[in-house]
């Protein structure tokens, strides 16, 4: 009786303790293995969410940009172009009526 009672007392604090050590030990590898897996996927969405919104946005800007440069360049160019043909317009009918003077003075 005193040896089954010894056996059955030691095998139950056996089983309390392994019981015990097994649950703590499993908890705290899942707990590590859990939050690792999730900073590995929580970084990666953020990385992934921040990549596409800094291309989205450099994208526009740069559509903006582009956009503004074209229109300044070709007003730029295009009142350039128009003085230039003013310009030139001019000093060929100076030049034109001065010659016509000349000749028609001489000619007088």
């Amino acid at each position: 009786a005193t040896t089954s009672a010894l056996n059955s007392g030691t095998t139950s604090a056996l089983n309390r303790a392994t019981t015990s050590a097994l649950n703590s030990a499993t908890s705290s590898t899942l707990n590590v293995a859990t939050t690792s897996e999730l900073n590995r996927a929580t970084t990666s969405a953020l990385n992934s969410a921040t990549t596409t919104a800094l291309n989205s946005a450099t994208t526009d800007a740069l559509k903006s940009a582009t956009t503004s440069l074209n229109s300044v360049t070709t007003a730029a160019l295009h009142t350039a172009t128009t003085d230039a043909l003013k310009s030139a317009t001019t000093s060929a009918r100076s030049a034109t009526t001065t010659s016509a003077l000349q000749a028609a003075t001489t000619s007088a």
